[in-house]
């Protein structure tokens, strides 16, 4: 038997609701009001809500890090340094720094977004001192290449230059080790966003569409972020986490929440999944689909990931 943490004391209304209503947005910044043929009036947010504290911008640079000026962005996730001062053993005072946790566009294909990509992180630094943050696991990549975490002074505080990337739509994560990645949630949070917000390379994103839509052509939206609207049949706990069962589904669609990995950003004891059964959701991140037997997944690690929808 499945057991659910109580019910929150408020109804998924407007006005009561901890989250305002939101609406999306397309790629170049317009505002949907529908989804499209259909027309959807407004998304509530679901009563799943952002822990105070979460991870931002820091008062000063972490300790242990150096200065560095970038020289010039290769791309937008490499870049050539000059360190300001003395430095741990094996680390030369020029060096070519590849960025830890992210992996932007390439140039030399080249590949969408790879202009706005290095345009994004060299605007980012310009003329301002970095903070180079070294990997504590491993130092250098197979290409010799330090690999590091930039940081950065912005209005708002010190910056991680890696998650601001992330968070605008410019380069996807690329983790080997997340038990040995110390902002692994941080990136991981900051993907979500833009890929709820349809930014960047995840433009496929911005405007959701019926499960039906997506299983009518599953294999143009494998791999790309989707914003999936369906119906939920059931709810389940399986070994990859609470599981969201689709209603009318062809190949059996689900989506997977996991919110133990990332358990700062949710307010668990409000987790009520048990009041989704027969309602219809929407829910946004990759569309993932390992085999036909096991089906197309989305995996839901933060709560902006997933709202109810309803109807006008």
């Amino acid at each position: 038997t499945m057991v659910l943490p109580q019910r929150p004391r408020w109804s998924s209304s407007p006005s009561s609701s901890p989250f305002p209503s939101s609406s999306s947005r397309s790629s170049n910044g317009a505002s949907i009001t529908s989804a499209e043929e259909v027309g959807m009036r407004h998304i509530l947010a679901l009563g799943m809500g952002l822990a105070v504290g979460a991870l931002g911008a820091l008062a000063q640079p972490p300790a242990g890090s150096f200065p560095a000026t970038v020289l010039v962005w290769m791309d937008g996730d490499t870049a050539r340094i000059r360190f300001a001062e003395a430095l741990p053993s094996g680390v030369a005072k020029y060096e070519t720094v590849r960025l830890l946790g992210v992996n932007a566009p390439e140039l030399s294909t080249p590949e969408p977004f790879a202009e706005e990509a290095k345009t994004f992180v060299r605007n980012l630094t310009a003329g301002k001192t970095v903070y180079v943050e070294l990997n504590p696991w491993e130092r250098r990549d197979v290409h010799s290449r330090l690999l590091a975490y930039f940081w950065v002074e912005t209005e708002e505080g010190w910056v991680l230059v890696n998650e601001a990337l992330l968070r605008a739509g410019l380069a996807r994560l690329l983790v080997y080790y997340p038990e040995r990645e110390p902002y692994y949630c941080r990136f991981l949070h900051a993907v979500a966003l833009a890929q709820a917000e349809g930014l960047g390379l995840w433009g496929t994103a911005a405007t959701p569409r019926f499960l039906w839509e997506i299983e009518a052509d599953p294999v143009r939206y494998v791999t790309q972020a989707v914003a999936v609207v369906f119906e939920v049949s059931r709810v389940g706990l399986e070994p990859q986490g609470w599981v969201l069962w689709a209603s009318g589904s062809r190949y059996g669609f689900r989506a997977v929440l996991q919110p133990e990995l990332c358990r700062t950003f949710w307010r668990l004891e409000e987790l009520d999944l048990g009041r989704l059964v027969g309602k219809k959701v929407v829910v946004r991140g990759e569309l993932a689909w390992d085999s036909l037997r096991n089906g197309p997944r989305v995996t839901i690690h933060f709560p902006e990931q997933l709202q109810i929808w309803e109807e006008p």
